[in-house]
């Protein structure tokens, strides 16, 4: 009897040793998750372009042919031009001729654009990953049923 009551002692300690190490990995290993959340947040904050050149819409490539008077266009080839549009509301469209010599600027202000963008939707997604709640806090105002 008593080496039986000292077998359940002795695995009695033992699943209580085994049941306290989970509880605490979770809350490392959150910690550790949060902290790895934060230092790619910072990295990207870090890549944003601090720069006003800065410009949405889409650089549209366009061929533009006279009806009459033009012999290029008499030949078919027409002139290049290029517009910018830009969306906005309830179906408004606005488009901007732009010169030729300002392309090359107006492509590098749209890329800055869309990688602005992007960077602002990856802080976006960590944030609501930060915004998750942590099961190692306790909640007030909730009661715990055991």
């Amino acid at each position: 009897m008593l080496g039986q009551n000292r077998r359940s002692c002795d695995f009695l300690q033992a699943w209580t040793d085994l049941s306290l190490t989970p509880v605490r990995a979770p809350d490392s290993l959150i910690g550790m998750i949060r902290e790895r959340t934060l230092q790619k947040r910072k990295k990207l904050v870090g890549t944003l372009p601090i720069t006003g050149e800065l410009l949405r819409g889409t650089l549209l490539e366009r061929v533009v042919r006279h009806k009459s008077g033009c012999p290029k266009c008499a030949r078919g080839e027409g002139h290049q031009v290029y517009v910018l549009t830009v969306s906005y509301g309830r179906g408004q469209t606005q488009q901007i001729s732009v010169r030729r010599e300002r392309v090359a600027e107006v492509r590098r202000w749209l890329d800055n654009y869309q990688k602005l963008k992007e960077t602002i939707e990856q802080i976006c997604e960590l944030n609501h990953d930060l915004l998750r709640p942590d099961p190692a806090v306790p909640h007030p105002g909730r009661k715990r049923r055991d």
